[in-house]
């Protein structure tokens, strides 16, 4: 099963991520992070460099994406013309596109490879969370007509776990970490950076194709879903794993 958390920056994705993957070895379910499954089955998971391992899936992932060019040709053209209207330089430009590329090679991968008994969670790099990538700039505002679209065009993980922070909770925890997206540490920008995110993921989870396979996550773990998914089987065992990662410390 094939499970994405989405959010803003800040909403805790991978602090909750690692959580249901801690729950998982308790119950003794296989959950994994993204990362970790994807060196797992390229026999890379004795690289135990950070930098490498990111340089590691991206070449994996690039090469996955080549394989699927034609059959996603219409989204990676909605992606090359979105990631040239992003402010900033070419090189700001040239790097939303690469983050999006690199997100649909690793949803392909942990599709073909993952088997029905096992739970792979991918956080930042999601597909879905490519929306922060391409529509969240600090310096504009997002054409909120054009996230239906993407939702439209790409392809969807089984459960889609959207996290809810207030919003004094993201600024705050943004100013203590930066972003590196948001240029020096004012408040201003960080509120501005924030707000534009919540408001693209707002917009994207109101798109019906995303309704079906959506459940949102509060601060305090609290779990809301669509009533008709409320006795799916791949929702139950989400729901299961994130009230077990609720008692984690």
């Amino acid at each position: 099963m094939h499970i994405e958390l989405i959010g803003s920056t800040s909403a805790g994705k991978t602090t909750l991520a690692k959580k249901m993957v801690q729950a998982g070895k308790e119950r003794g379910v296989d959950v994994f992070l993204s990362d970790d499954f994807i060196l797992e089955q390229a026999h890379l998971s004795w690289v135990q460099n950070e930098f490498v391992r990111r340089r590691l899936i991206e070449l994996i992932s690039f090469a996955v994406w080549l394989t699927c060019l034609r059959r996603h040709r219409e989204f990676f053209i909605f992606v090359l013309l979105e990631g040239q209207h992003a402010p900033g330089s070419w090189f700001y430009k040239i790097n939303r596109i690469r983050n999006v590329i690199r997100k649909i090679g690793i949803f392909e991968f942990i599709s073909r490879r993952s088997g029905s008994q096992q739970i792979v969670l991918a956080d930042n790099e999601g597909i879905l969370q490519g929306v922060h990538n391409l529509f969240v700039h600090q310096n504009s505002a997002a054409d909120l007509h054009k996230i239906s679209k993407y939702v439209e065009l790409v392809p969807l993980p089984d459960v889609v776990l959207y996290l809810q922070q207030e919003e004094d909770v993201l600024v705050s925890r943004t100013l203590g970490r930066g972003h590196a997206r948001v240029a020096g540490s004012s408040r201003d920008n960080v509120l501005h950076f924030i707000r534009q995110a919540v408001t693209v993921f707002n917009a994207m989870i109101s798109v019906p194709k995303l309704q079906e396979k959506l459940l949102i996550v509060d601060g305090g773990l609290n779990i809301q879903c669509e009533a008709g998914n409320l006795f799916n089987s791949s929702f139950q065992r989400v729901t299961e794993l994130v009230r077990s990662g609720r008692l984690i410390s």
